[in-house]
């Protein structure tokens, strides 16, 4: 179990103090895939180094399966670090060693014999699904082959947590979709926890059980990613869960559509498990006389089921009949929201 308590860190500059990571606590459970997302600038990248003590903090205590890191000496520390894998956003692989070597690198700093350190990385080519490319140079791999050399050199030494930092955001989507699928596989099979640290929602919604939002070195919200899908409360999360699929705000979303169809009433209807799969606008529209255009509509995967976000027009009809729909809607689990 990972516990961050009460973490702090201050950077010193020349004319003022920056608080990177401002009083963070979380509790990250074993085996478990734990999101931590934010803006560019709102600290997580920093309080995923300060895990793994690549960076002190300033203040508090980070405790990993009950020992307090900060507490360690250099060699018990280098030792726990063994234990804690890290997937960067631009691969760090050294380009004169082929795949082999780059995931025996290592095994040879921890002083696993030759023959041991080759059968490890078989195992560990053959997991990442790289078979045949292990005497490959990085000059000569995509993006995603690349991130699956770092994903296996990570796991080399068999650690209990595997901290990802922006890991697929270097990589194009049908890629980033293979690579996530790759690390729910690995969390499934080898019970490794992982930390995900992202500004993509879609990332936390594919593979993640909990999250946390990060916003100016603080944690602003945290829970399921289901219970955050559809209660954002904090309006960072808000921007975050409006924007899967799509890149436009919210608010210039619903100005444009407002100004496509000046009449009636626009609807976001939000979907999450189960219901996804029933036909509940269908039974809503049985129980009204007006016309119902659906605008807009997409339905992705997620860790705990799909996900669907669905816009609507309603028109020519009466407000009391418009609150039936959407009182149906709302009984059958559906979060509806009026434009």
């Amino acid at each position: 179990m990972i516990e961050l308590k009460n973490i702090t860190k201050v950077f010193d500059t020349k004319d003022d103090q920056i608080h990177a990571v401002n009083g963070v606590s979380l509790t990250i459970q074993d085996g478990e895939i734990f999101g931590i997302i934010g803006y560019s600038g709102a600290g997580k990248s920093t309080l995923v180094r300060i895990i793994n003590q690549l960076e002190r903090q300033s203040a508090g205590d980070v405790i990993i399966d009950g020992r307090t890191m900060q507490t360690l000496t250099k060699k018990e520390l280098n030792s726990e670090r063994q234990n804690i894998g890290m997937i960067f956003q631009h691969f760090n692989l050294l380009w004169s060693r082929t795949v082999r070597m780059n995931i025996e690198l290592p095994l040879e700093f921890a002083g696993v014999p030759k023959a041991e350190r080759r059968k490890r990385s078989s195992e560990l080519i053959h997991l990442v699904g790289l078979d045949g490319r292990e005497n490959a140079y990085p000059s000569e791999l995509s993006g995603g082959q690349k991130q699956r050399v770092g994903i296996a050199r990570a796991l080399a030494n068999n650690p209990r947590i595997l901290l990802c930092d922006e890991a697929t955001s270097a990589l194009d989507p049908d890629t980033t979709e293979q690579i996530l699928d790759l690390l729910k596989k690995i969390n499934e099979e080898l019970g490794i926890t992982i930390v995900m640290i992202t500004h993509q929602m879609e990332v936390v919604q594919r593979v993640c059980s909990r999250m946390a939002v990060m916003s100016d070195g603080k944690i602003v919200e945290e829970g399921t990613v289901k219970d955050l899908f559809e209660h954002p409360r904090h309006e960072i999360t808000k921007r975050f869960v409006q924007n899967v699929d799509d890149q436009t705000p919210i608010e210039e979303l619903a100005e444009k559509l407002k100004n496509k169809y000046p009449d009636g009433q626009l609807l976001r209807l939000t979907f999450t498990g189960n219901n996804t799969d029933d036909a509940l606008i269908a039974n809503a529209i049985r129980k009204v006389s007006f016309p119902v255009s659906i605008i807009e509509s997409n339905i992705t995967d997620s860790a705990d089921g799909a996900y669907g976000v669905t816009y609507l027009h309603l028109y020519h009809g009466r407000d009391e009949e418009y609150n039936v729909f959407v009182e149906t809607l709302v009984q059958e689990g559906v979060k509806a929201e009026v434009l």
